[in-house]
């Protein structure tokens, strides 16, 4: 009842005018004492109450950040120091190298024959490469298209939004001067009406996954922008779209910043660290998370069965990433 009154008042002023204002309408508040200071303790007694626990958790946040900055940075500089020592070795290597030996004319000429001969063969073998890998990623060129995300979001022209695993942020700009009873912000499971009273809705159709309405609020912003916070109903998934028919965004090239990872609860900051584990692996062509797990059962269960023969079966894990099928011979 109370998230319904704040999502029609639009703003903690408006809801605190209300409050006292059916305070005055509907109970003796006001009348019943004549002790002005009496009720403004009793107000300030229940509004520290819950500003000091308001205040504690805004500690504890600050500090679970603080601890999770420091061990991020503890991380950058072990690996900093490795690179370092690693470049080193390469220059060490490089310094033991054999030095430049004088050579005759026929010698330089016959040195020079087979490096121009080396030189032909692996352009020749770069050419046949090239066009296999084109031949190869002409059924994945759709995967590579779409600009790239913008906070996990992007911008069209009617508004502009930011996403996590859990949430998405949506900023429609209107007309100056209007006022949150003049918005029309109806939030539904899959569907979504934005606009002004009496004119035509700015967005009006089926959204690009599910939401919890529930839990979805939004406010009028200086008057001018409507602030769209909705939850996600199926959580952990990135949206390519907020509005169906929109311009889509490529979610495999979302990464989220390290930098906000301490901001997520435990349960969707290992979300995003599996997700940013396999994209990496994808890319390398290894397997991800799941079929290293799915591989390591395997083995578990192969070791427990020595009496089957797993010499010519191979298993697909399935997922369609560079390494899903593994030869377990």
């Amino acid at each position: 009842m109370l998230l319904n009154i704040a999502q029609q008042l639009g703003s903690v002023e408006e809801i605190l005018d209300t409050f006292f204002g059916f305070l005055n309408r509907k109970t003796d508040f006001y009348t019943g004492s004549t002790d002005e200071k009496a009720a403004e303790a009793m107000i300030t007694k229940y509004f520290r109450k819950h500003w000091k626990m308001g205040l504690k958790k805004r500690e504890e946040t600050t500090e679970k950040n603080r601890l999770a900055d420091e061990e991020r940075k503890r991380k950058a500089d072990e690996q900093k120091k490795k690179d370092e020592e690693e470049f080193k070795k390469r220059q060490e290597g490089l310094a033991k190298e054999p030095q430049i030996e004088e050579v005759t004319e026929e010698e330089a000429e016959k040195i020079k024959a087979e490096k121009h001969a080396k030189k032909d063969k692996e352009k020749e073998d770069k050419g046949k490469d090239k066009e296999k890998k084109e031949k190869k990623d002409g059924e994945e060129s759709d995967d590579d298209k779409g600009p790239v995300p913008t906070n996990g979001g992007g911008t069209t022209d009617k508004y502009t939004w930011t996403q996590t695993l859990t949430s998405l942020e949506v900023f429609v700009h209107i007309r100056p001067g209007m006022k949150a009873k003049q918005i029309i912000c109806d939030i539904g499971n899959n569907k979504l009406k934005v606009g002004i009273k009496g004119e035509p809705l700015i967005l009006d159709g089926e959204m690009g996954g599910k939401v919890k309405p529930d839990d979805c609020l939004w406010t009028l912003v200086d008057n001018k922008m409507i602030q769209i916070s909705m939850e996600k109903f199926e959580g952990e998934n990135w949206w390519s779209c907020v509005m169906k028919g929109d311009a889509e965004i490529n979610c495999k090239k979302i990464v989220p910043e390290n930098s906000k990872l301490s901001d997520l609860d435990g349960e969707s900051r290992t979300m995003v660290e599996k997700m940013m584990y396999d994209q990496k692996q994808k890319h390398l062509g290894k397997p991800t998370s799941d079929q290293e797990k799915q591989h390591n059962l395997l083995e578990k269960f192969k070791a427990a069965h020595p009496e089957m023969d797993f010499s010519k079966t191979k298993i697909n894990y399935g997922g369609g990433a560079p390494g899903s099928s593994m030869s377990l011979g």
